[in-house]
């Protein structure tokens, strides 16, 4: 079981702002996984084994939609974070995405192509 944070590299933001964003990724598909049935026994299967996780870069906007649109797809949990504005970006811009906790090949299915995010 595991969790993919999807970070855009377009944007170009901190180190700090990417950890913030990636951690609001996180626990909406945490929240949304609590409240289904399979989900929910994925999210309890993934606390379990450790709450593994890996941080990938989208390269746009445009990139970052078609792999929410291919999570839901396969019905995995998965949410885009929406920022604030208050910081370095404004207002409205989408940042990240997660797709799961679930299957270590279906959220492979979505983000396996996918390079580490730096």
């Amino acid at each position: 079981m595991k969790m993919s944070i999807v970070i855009r590299r377009d944007l170009r933001i901190s180190c700090g702002k990417a950890a913030a964003q990636a951690g609001h990724a996180a626990v909406e598909c945490v929240l949304k996984a609590m409240d289904s049935g399979r989900w929910r026994r994925w999210l309890d299967q993934w606390l379990a084994e450790g709450q593994k996780k890996i941080v990938l870069a989208a390269e746009n906007l445009e990139h970052l939609y078609e792999l929410y649109k291919k999570a839901a797809s396969l019905d995995l949990p998965a949410a885009v974070v929406v920022d604030a504005g208050l910081t370095e970006i404004p207002p409205g811009t989408p940042t990240a995405l997660c797709v799961g906790p679930a299957p270590d090949e279906l959220v492979d299915a979505v983000t396996g192509s996918l390079k580490l995010y730096r």
